[in-house]
């Protein structure tokens, strides 16, 4: 099936791939739903998977930085940027310091309570942590440093029938069998399909997941001593 490209064509897709089921493309107004079954399921899915490390949902912010240190400030939290709260995974903190760019260490919250012994104390950060949708910084920065961030994110959710994103494209395949399992369970309740389905979902799924590694190769092969 060519790939979808709005929110629409994926609903459509999927009210297809059930035999024609343009029925639960409608809300049901008597039940309270404002959301169609197909849209409820499609945003299920996309629950589901937007915590999954895949190709098109990592990003690095290298021209924009998530945040910059302030003077004496340790901890940084929506307050300072709202991905802190919204990222599924933070995988590294890069800090631009005398215009070089460093990766800093990533440690845990005890760790960074045990080299913080000293509350005075200030410094360029080397070492962050993160806990309760909160990152802190060691040493206690002593000026405004650019913090960039590699990490998961979540894309903007799909509402409007011209809205398009990854899910829509690379992730759709993975989303649409996600989906019809869903709908085979409930409201169809032909459980045999959804088994079906859920063989096909995790067909996709090892696919994105050997696609995302595949990218993320160097080519070569490290010595083994």
């Amino acid at each position: 099936m060519a790939i979808s490209t709005t929110y629409i064509l994926l609903q459509k897709a999927i009210a297809d791939e059930l035999g024609n089921r343009t029925d639960l493309l409608t809300a049901l107004g008597d039940s309270g739903l404002t959301l169609s079954p197909i849209q409820n399921a499609i945003q299920s899915a996309v629950s589901k998977w937007e915590r999954e490390p895949f190709y098109f949902n990592e990003i690095y912010n290298s021209a924009t930085p998530l945040f910059t240190t302030v003077s004496a400030q340790e901890l940084y939290t929506t307050a300072d940027a709202s991905m802190i709260a919204t990222s599924p995974y933070i995988y590294n903190l890069h800090a631009l310091i005398s215009a070089n760019r460093y990766e800093m260490r990533k440690r845990s919250w005890q760790e960074i309570e045990d080299l913080s012994s000293n509350p005075a104390a200030r410094g360029q950060p080397n070492d962050w942590a993160y806990l309760a949708k909160t990152i802190r910084l060691y040493p206690i920065p002593d000026g405004a440093y650019p913090i960039r961030a590699s990490r998961l994110q979540i894309l903007t959710a799909l509402s409007a029938d011209a809205d398009t994103n990854a899910w829509t494209n690379a992730g759709q395949t993975l989303i649409r069998y996600s989906a019809d399992k869903r709908l085979y369970m409930s409201p169809i309740q032909a459980y045999d399909k959804a088994q079906a389905m859920e063989v096909a979902e995790k067909d996709q799924l090892q696919f994105l997941r050997n696609e995302t590694d595949r990218r993320k190769r160097t080519g070569s092969a490290r010595p083994y001593y």
